[in-house]
Parts: C-alpha cells; structure tokens; sequence
C-alpha cells in the first residue's frame, strides 16, 4: 500500500484508491502514520480527537482503529498493533510519503552540509514535490491543526535550505521563485525577508532588496511591536553598502551541524525512545537522561538525536561534558566549539563568557537545531549550554533536580521481559521460550543490566547443549555471578582481580572493607578509620585504588568532604574476598572504629542544631579532622549529605550487637530526621537501636530511645500509639531512679494524655513533671523544656493567661548555647500565648525572634510553623496582604514536608484571614479541609477548634442549618474531652467580646 498525507489523507493498494473513512478516522491514520514504527499513546491520540473528551473516549477510539483494520485487512491485516499504551503502526514493505520525503530532505541537508549544493537542489525538489498542498488536507482544523502545523515546519525547512543552496549556487532567479510565495505564507518568518532580500540583490534590483526590508520592518513593528533581528539588519546593512554578495549569503546562510556518534543498536528500550522524541517534538525544551552508569542513557539520546534529524532541520550539536569524571568539561570551551561549529570564526568569537552565551543563544533561537549534552556533571555546568529554544537532551548520572524546567526521564535497568528478549537474541529465541523461567530469574541475577545480560547470552550461544536452567543454577550459586558473568576478555572477576593482586596489602585491605562497609558513596574519612591510619596514607591509598578504577571519585560534595563510590560488581568482589581474607576479630574493630567516627560526627551536628537528644554518647573518640570541617561548616547539609550513610551506621551497629553506639547514634539523628521530616528514617533507627538495646539490659539508653520514639509518633500525629510509649518510658524510668529520666517520662505521659483527650490527667502528669524538675538534680534545660511543654498545652485549651508567665520563665531560663533549634521552639510558643491574649506587639516580637534563628539555622520546618503564627497576628492587626503572604509561605512548606498538623493550622489561619475580610463562604472552604486533616489524625481539641470555627461562620454565611450541625457536635466533643468553651481559641473577630480566657472547667 501507498498510504499520503502531504495533502489529502490518501491510501492506495495496487493503484486503486481505497476509502479513508471519517474525518476522525483519517486523523487517526495521520497520526499513526507520523510515528510509524514507534508506540502512539492512547492519551495522545484521544487529546488529538476532543479537547474535551467524555467517558466514552477510549471506547471511541477502540472504534475508530476497529473501522481503519476493517478497511485495510485484505492489503495487510496486522497493519495496526495494539500496544499496552497505545497503538503502532506497522509499516513494513508498504510507502508512506512523509518517509519519503524525510529520507530525501536529509539527503539534501546532508549534500548542503558538505557543500554540493547542486544535488542538494535537486534531491530538496523531488522532497518538496511529493507534497499536494497542505499536509492532511482533508481533516478539519480542530482536528488536525497540532500534526499539519509540526509537518508544515518540515516542509518550510526543506524549502529554506533549498533556498540557500540556490543562493550558493547563485541561481538567483529560482531563489526568488521558491521564496515570494513563502513569505507570502509566513509573513512573519524573518528568515525568508533575508533570503528574499540576497535574491533580489542577485538579480541586481536592489532597491527592491531595500523596500523588503522597509515592508518587513513596518509589518514587524505595527504587528508585533518589535524590531527585525540582527540577521535580518546585517543584511539590509551589507546590501546598503554594496558587500560583494557572496560575503552577504555566506554570513546569512550558517552550516548545518551534525555532531552526533553513530547510533548503536537498542534493545527493550523502545517506549523509553518513544517517550523522549515525543517529549522533543512537543514542547519539552529540556529532557534529563538520568540513571547508573552503563544503563545505557548515552546510546538513548543519540539514538532520540539521530530520529529527530527532521524536527530539527537546523542541525545537532553534541558535547560529551564529561561529568563523572575528574575533570568535567568546561561549558565556555563546548560553547566556543559550537559557536564554530555554527559558522562564527575566530574573529567574531566572543572572548567574554556571558557574550558567548549570548551569541550561542541568538544563533539558535529559531528553535531548530537539537543539543545532547552528555555526561553532564552538575547544573552549573549545564546552564550555560541551554539555548532557550528548540530541543536539548541531558545525560546524567545525578538528578540535577535544580533543571526546573527539565523534563526528568529515568533510565532503569530493563524489565524482565525486555531483559529476556535480549537474551534471547544473543542465546537463541528458542531456547528461551523453551524455558521462560529460567530465563527470567538468568535476567533477574544480572539485575536487568543490558551488559551482564549481553554476556549471559554470549556465555550461553556457543553451547546449544547448556540449559539455561543449568547457567541459571551455576550464576545463583555462592559467589556464582563473577564466577558466570565472563566471556571472551569480558571477565568481571579477573579484571579486579588483576588490578587487586597488584595492591599493596593495606590498599587490598582497605578495598575489602570498603565492600563489606560502605554506602553506595563514602566520605574519605571512612577509609581512614576502616584502616586507622593517617590522612596521607588514606589518601595515598584512596588515590591508587583510583588509579586502576576501583574507586570511582566524585570530587567534592557540598560540604567540600571527598567523596568515592565503588562499582557494584567491585563491591560484590570485596565482599566475597573480604569474607575469606579477614577474622572476625579484625572485622569488628574495624567497624567499631567507623561506627565510631559516624557517632562522633553525628554528635557534633547535632550539638550545632541544638541537641534535643541531650548528653548520650559521653567517652565517645573525638571525631575525624577531616568531617569536622564539613560538619561545623554546615551541620545540616552535613546531615543531609549523610543521610543513607547514618541509617545504614545504625542498621551495622545493631546487627554488630554494639547497642551502645546504635542508640546513641539513633538519639543523634532525631533533631535532623524531625526538622527535615524523615519520619521513615527517623522511626527505621529507632526501632532497630530499640531492639538493639532491649536485648542488651541498658535502661538508661533504653529510656532515651524511647523518648526519640514518643516524638517521632509525635511529629507525625500517630497519637494513639502515644499511651503504650509513655507506659513503658515511665516504667523504665522508674527503674532506673534517676529523676531526669522521670522527669522526661512524666512529661511525655502527660502529653499522651493531652492528645487522648484526658485533661485531668494530663495535667497532673505535667505540673508534676514541672515541680520534680525545679528540684536541684535536674538541669535547667530540662526545667526550661518542662515550663514549655506545660505552657503549650495549657494554651493548647485554651488557658493562654496561665500560659504565658510560663512560657516566660521557659524563654528566660533558654540562655545555654547550642540550645537555638529549642530557643526558635520556645520562642514560638510564648509568641502563640501572647497572641490570644492581645498582646500584638510582644507575640510580634517574640515570634520574630524564633523566625530569624529558624532561617538562621535553615529549619524549613519551623520557619512555616512561625510564618503562620505571625500571619494570626497580621490578621489581628487588619494587614490581611503580609497575612496571605505569610500562609501563602506556610502552606507550600507544610505541603513540601508532608506536616498534616501544619497544613491544617495553615488551613485554619487562611479561613480566619477570608472570615476577618467578610468572605465567609470562602472562609468555610480551608476550614473543611483542615478538619477533615484533623479527623485523619484522632486530635480531638484541634478538631472542637475547627468545629467552632465552622460553626460561626457557617452561621455568618446564611447557612444556619450547618452551624447546628456542627455546634451540636462540638458540644459533644467537648462535654466528652471535659473542656469549656475557652479552649476553643476563637479569633476576636469571631465573637461577640473579645477573646476568652477562662481556664479548662477540670480542676486537674
């Protein structure tokens, strides 16, 4: 068959023109046909069909295919697959016009490319022939408008490079043929006036030339208000002063780049391709390639590079920025290549970095010249490399997460069926069907990786006897993988064991340990402690474990420590080597002496937050010089930095038995894990250093872990798990007979009590915990942190006037230092008290001070809790814009760090600013929410709270029927809970008398 559609939609079997059904079904067929050979995703083909499209969309569709098979089953009834996600079209030995002419138009860019613009002119003019008007003529505008705009692109490139090559050639007269009725089309293309303009000027009527100019210029500025761009004035300007013509063409028509690699052939990555063309024909300007090393990301971009050659008729630029390496590549020298590579010679390059950039992004802002930037190290070097326009395509082995406009596309390691499929083309297709499930698991032990799934197959396609049972048995056995993965000079294990064998003892060492130890990347200060040795040495060590590549560098992470990574298939080596190599003896004084230093530096940061967790690791070594100087530098980016490493420390720590250093350490992480919101980490370390402990018979670091856990159940709202908690720290206090520790635990009961709505007894925990604390065996800290606690939840009920002498005492008593985490903490509370009792001017000044040490100390998450408390005392005082300001701050913080409590008093704040402005309708829309916030969570004095809230200004609204509902059921609730109506907190403007202050009617 013969299927067209640069014109109207048309097929032909054998000469006889067959019927291409309705205007949707021909859009159908178009549209399969633009990406023959490659998946057309459902979402596309329904998004092409209906702007707005009904429940019966995909069944529609499902039609529409079903017609187009019908109509084209007796040529080839397999013409049309269906795929998982969408359809393919097959095209096969059948023609299609738009193949044919995109197969023609690069060979005319290629001849143009190389100067022989004759056969450029001729092989663009049969392109350009095949075309019988507008593509899909035949299908209505709000249909086919997308496709026929993307398709008249191509044929609009394919005339200009004629155009040019006609110029070249000084065939001028054609030139002017071809391009009047072009710009008669594009009135706007800039481009087309210059050529225009060059060809006039060829056939000597030059004041012609300058009228072109002068029309374009007019049309320009009265349509769309600006001037014609440096391209079009250089040639007005050349024309003017009579420049030969040859220099005029030459600076007006550019070479066409085609830097990329050859493609290498790619296996089961074919959705991946399909993703990141379409991604590249829309309007993606950027698409990240991100994935481990070897997963294949660069063969992708330049496979996606070389499909696009039609898109982006301009050309393809290609840099390989060496990223993973030790010296990355410098963006100024890549773009001072592709400035040559553009046409600007030596004498116009740029010697000033932004005029490079800038002229770099002038060059390509027509949008039409595709950039593969490969390897790509970090953003900065990435940024000056983008164009603004047209397409680019990154590869990285990092996330690059601050590309905000990048379209991110992960590389993974195949899926199991593709990962079979290549298999069996190396191994034999029927010898893998004849045992899919060996198969699969052969795949599954090489991890999905193409590489080790390529020698697998080659191990496996010179012995048709093997089974691939019996490779997969012998590649699952000990040690199995290094053992099978090999073929050839392609043996895994010989080449480290080459490089290893060749080591010095300590660094053979020292590589051992590493596999056995370390993260997927280390600081090079674990080396050192693995070994104890000195930094020179660890270095000296480190550098030749380089030098043969089994230690892959990765220069300096953002607290300037050294960072490293071994290899998977090293670290598996290591591991089976330092197995044998080793005592246990020797193991475990090595791992006591990096747990140590882990402990060691975890302290030091967390002492610089603000050390909630208090004294736990006393005696400990000092810590490492080397991650002393990135811990004091940034203690949270330290801990950021850190993160997998620490968890990890914890889970060694507690499978070593070592119950001591997992509990302190655990204790270490808290403050971190709860002002970035870990609470997954956070709960992971306490559990197992829990465990740990339990077993060991250690009450006093037992009671600590407990207290971490009754916060983490805290930060994230799981409130009935906070009875059994407190239960078993108060026991385990009272064991232990140490008033601090009992102190902490009675403290912590009565906040249990708090949130399970039982008042009586959660004040008589919490004075008491108050008055054993201002005995003379308790820090002040302590007492500090008791007066707070009392004073939040006294405030919490609504008690705010027998608050605030407390929260005083606590803020004046916080003077330690090292304590500003806290001092942010308790500022905060004194600041909501003084707010509900009117004292504007000093919550105002209390809250600014925990604002100003929360951003000093980069907590995200007290910075929204504060902003949103100063936004109530912006509502209060009528400045309703830095109010909405201020929750506008809040509100995506709390989203970010996924806080329900903070999202719900923000919720809360943004309802009390639309009531304090007479919006109540609007008003009752975020207090919905954040009740419905507060119900997920089970805190029953939130919820009376919003229950009041929506209760007035349900009745403020008109709808009194819902204010009844829920007076009613607050009534309930607070009847239940034992509290009064003050405990509710209702803003001024809520009432009829100002804010209440009555004590909670229990006499605790």
């Amino acid at each position: 068959m013969e299927f067209g559609i640069l014109g109207p939609v048309e097929v032909h079997d054998r000469g006889r023109l067959l019927p291409s059904g309705s205007g949707r079904e021909r859009l159908v067929l178009a549209t399969l046909l633009v990406n023959a050979e490659r998946l057309t995703p459902t979402e596309l083909l329904v998004a092409r069909l209906w702007d707005r499209p009904p429940d019966s969309a995909k069944a529609q569709l499902h039609n529409l295919i079903s017609n187009l098979r019908r109509r084209f089953r007796g040529a080839d009834a397999s013409l049309i697959e269906t795929r998982p996600a969408g359809y393919t079209l097959r095209l096969g030995p059948h023609r299609l016009d738009l193949a044919t002419f995109r197969g023609l138009a690069e060979r005319g860019r290629a001849a143009a490319a190389t100067g022989d613009h004759t056969v450029a002119v001729a092989l663009l003019d049969q392109a350009l022939s095949l075309w019988r008007g507008p593509a899909l003529a035949d299908v209505a505008d709000a249909l086919a408008g997308e496709v026929r705009a993307t398709l008249h692109q191509e044929r609009l490139a394919a005339a200009e490079i004629k155009l040019d090559a006609a110029l070249a050639l000084g065939d001028y007269d054609a030139a002017l043929r071809d391009v009047e009725p072009l710009v008669a089309d594009n009135p706007y293309a800039e481009r087309l006036y210059s050529r225009q303009m060059l060809a006039l000027a060829g056939v000597g009527r030059r004041a012609e030339a300058l009228t072109v100019y002068r029309r374009a210029h007019r049309r320009f500025f009265d349509d769309l208000g600006v001037e014609p761009g440096p391209a079009l004035r250089t040639t007005q300007r050349r024309i003017l002063r009579g420049d030969p013509l040859g220099t005029a063409i030459a600076t007006a028509v550019r070479p066409v780049p085609r830097q990329l690699p050859p493609a290498a052939p790619l296996t089961g990555r074919g959705q991946l391709l399909d993703r990141v063309v379409r991604e590249l024909e829309g309007t993606a300007p950027v698409v990240l390639l991100v994935g481990p090393g070897g997963v294949g990301k660069s063969a992708l971009a330049v496979s996606a590079g070389h499909g696009l050659t039609a898109v982006f008729s301009n050309g393809q630029l290609y840099a390989d920025l060496r990223g993973s390496h030790d010296q990355p590549a410098d963006p100024y020298r890549i773009l001072e290549r592709f400035l040559r590579a553009l046409g600007v010679d030596s004498g116009q390059m740029p010697t000033d970095p932004e005029e490079r950039v800038t002229l770099y992004r002038s060059h390509l802002a027509d949008g039409r010249t595709l950039v593969v930037l490969d390897d790509a190290g970090d953003e900065p070097q990435v940024r000056p490399l983008l164009p603004g326009a047209g397409g680019v395509v990154v590869t990285s082995r990092r996330q690059l997460g601050a590309l905000l406009t990048a379209v991110r596309v992960e590389v993974p390691a195949l899926p199991t069926e593709e990962a079979v499929r290549l298999l069996a083309k190396g191994a034999g297709a029927a010898r893998v069907a004849a045992e899919p499930e060996a198969a699969r698991e052969i795949v599954r032990l090489c991890g999905g990786l193409p590489l080790a799934v390529c020698i697998a197959a080659a191990r496996l396609a010179p012995r048709p006897d093997a089974t691939l049972d019996e490779f997969r048995r012998r590649l699952a056995a000990h040690r199995g993988r290094l053992d099978e993965l090999t073929v050839g000079d392609l043996d895994v294990r010989a080449s480290i064991a080459l490089s290893c064998d060749a080591l010095p003892a300590d660094a053979r060492r020292l590589l051992q340990r590493l596999g056995s130890f370390a993260t997927a990347d280390w600081p090079e200060w674990v080396a050192q402690a693995l070994l104890d040795v000195t930094p020179a040495q660890t270095r000296k060590l480190v550098d030749e474990l380089t030098d043969v590549h089994l230690v892959e560098p990765l220069g300096l992470d953002i607290v300037g420590q050294r960072r490293y990574r071994l290899h998977e298939l090293v670290a598996e080596y290591a591991r089976e080597r330092h197995a044998s190599d080793e005592t246990p003896v020797e193991w475990a004084r090595a791992l006591e002496r990096a747990l140590t230093g882990w402990l060691a530096l975890a302290g030091e940061a967390d002492m610089l937050l603000g050390d909630p967790a208090g004294e736990c690791d006393e005696g400990v070594a000092p810590p490492p010089d080397s991650g002393v100087h990135a811990v004091r530098a940034s203690p949270l980016d330290w801990f950021e930095t850190e993160r997998a490493g620490l968890v990890v420390a914890v889970d060694h720590a507690s499978r070593s038995e070592l119950p001591d250093i997992a509990g302190a350490l655990a204790l270490r992480l808290s403050a971190f894990f709860w002002h970035r919101c870990y609470a997954d980490d956070w709960e992971q370390v306490l559990h197992q250093a829990i465990s740990c402990v339990r077993a060991s018979g250690s009450d006093p670091l037992l009671a600590r872990l407990l207290d971490g856990l009754f916060k983490a159940h805290l930060h994230r709202d799981r409130y009935a798990q906070l009875p059994e908690i407190a239960a078993e720290h108060l026991a385990v206090a009272g064991r232990l007979g140490d008033p601090e520790r009992h102190v902490v635990a009675l403290r912590n009961s009565g906040l249990a009590a708090l949130h399970a709505g039982r008042a009586r007894e959660a004040f008589d925990r919490l004075e008491q915990a108050v008055t054993e604390a201002r005995g003379p065996a308790v820090a002040d800290g302590l007492l500090c942190d008791c007066l707070d606690t009392l004073g939040f939840a006294l405030w919490e009920v609504g008690d705010a006037a027998t608050a605030v002498p407390l929260l005083e005492e606590a803020v004046a008593l916080d003077g330690a230092p090292g304590r500003s985490l806290r001092t942010a903490l308790h500022r905060y509370h004194y600041g909501l008290a003084l707010t509900d009792i009117g004292k504007l001017d000093d919550a105002e000044r209390a809250l600014g001070a925990a604002l100003r040490t929360s951003q000093e100390v980069r907590d995200d998450l007290g910075t929204a809790y504060v902003e949103q408390a100063m936004a109530d005392v912006d509502i209060r005082q009528g400045r309703w814009s830095d109010a909405a300001a201020r929750l506008d701050r809040a509100l995506v913080a709390h989203q970010k760090l996924g806080r329900p409590d903070g999202l719900a008093e923000t919720l809360r704040a943004l309802a009390d600013l639309a009531a304090a402005e007479g919006r109540w309708a609007e008003a009752l829309i975020p207090l919905r929410r954040a009740l419905d916030v507060w119900r997920g969570t089970g805190s029953q004095p939130q919820i009376v709270r919003v229950l009041a809230r929506l209760d007035r200004i349900s009745a403020a609204a008109g709808d009194e029927a819902a204010a009844a509902t829920y007076r009613a059921e607050r009534r309930s609730v607070l009847a239940a809970l034992n509290l009064d109506e003050a405990s509710m907190r209702v803003p001024p403007f809520l009432t009829d008398d100002g804010p209440e202050r009555s004590m909670p009617s229990d006499d605790r």
